[in-house]
């Protein structure tokens, strides 16, 4: 049976360890899979990844390193030994730096899956060409960050869902694709510019969805929860996924 909470990483993007464990209670077995960043990583001293690993929970590490080759992989190494499931650095350090990362994290744990982050859903394409100087589309922009992910030997990539169809498509269909800027109908962008339906994000390509205030912010976070994990359901047999857990 396909089951939808495989696929819904919840962003836990708390400002202490008290709220994160707050929530993480409150909702119990409705969520299996969640997103740990920066901030609620540093203000918890990294303990927040030990009490998820207590409670079984799946963590997908988001801290996004970005620096020169050496300084990355050594960071990276520091994540694979936290035994999480997932985790990232910016594909705009460059192949050689993920090439480097890859080299040293799969020596010491072969099933790593690091992904690299290819263009922030907070951008729009305005923001891209304001930033990255170019004359590329946003979607150009980030299959290139992909294909030298790919390349690289990452084994995936952050994306917006309008960009993974296209991705899945280049880099063929185990390269994952873990997609934020998701939103239930009527839901308020926030500051997201590139969004999507649980459901149609699925039917896009998308492997895993990154959703936070959604179901954070909710008065009824363990409902919307449950909603959402529907709805991928949904899309991925609409798809014509088999079943499976994490693939």
């Amino acid at each position: 049976m396909i089951n939808g909470k495989e696929r819904m990483i919840v962003a836990l993007d708390f400002p202490t360890l008290e709220k994160a464990k707050g929530f993480v209670e409150k909702v119990g077995d409705h969520v299996s899979f969640y997103k740990v960043g920066l901030e609620l990583f540093l203000n918890s001293k990294g303990q927040i990844v030990d009490f998820l690993k207590e409670k079984g929970k799946i963590i997908f590490l988001d801290l996004k390193f970005h620096d020169i080759p050496n300084t990355t992989a050594m960071a990276s190494v520091f994540a694979a030994k936290q035994k999480v499931f997932m985790y990232n650095v910016h594909a705009s350090g460059g192949k050689k730096m993920m090439k480097k990362v890859a080299e040293d994290v799969y020596e010491i744990d072969p099933n790593a899956l690091v992904i690299g982050v290819t263009v922030l859903t907070s951008l729009s394409k305005e923001d891209v060409v304001e930033t990255f100087n170019t004359k590329w589309t946003l979607e150009e922009l980030a299959l290139n960050f992909a294909k030298l992910a790919k390349e690289a030997g990452l084994g995936g990539v952050v994306c917006s869902p309008w960009e993974a169809n296209i991705i899945k498509s280049t880099c063929g269909k185990n390269f994952k694709t873990v997609c934020p800027g998701i939103r239930l109908k009527g839901d308020s962008t926030d500051d997201q510019e590139r969004i999507m339906t649980p459901h149609d994000a699925m039917l896009n390509g998308c492997d895993y969805l990154v959703i936070g205030r959604p179901i954070t912010k909710s008065d009824d976070p363990v409902a919307v929860s449950d909603r959402i994990s529907k709805e991928i359901e949904e899309g991925l047999k609409e798809k014509g996924l088999k079943e499976g857990g994490l693939c």
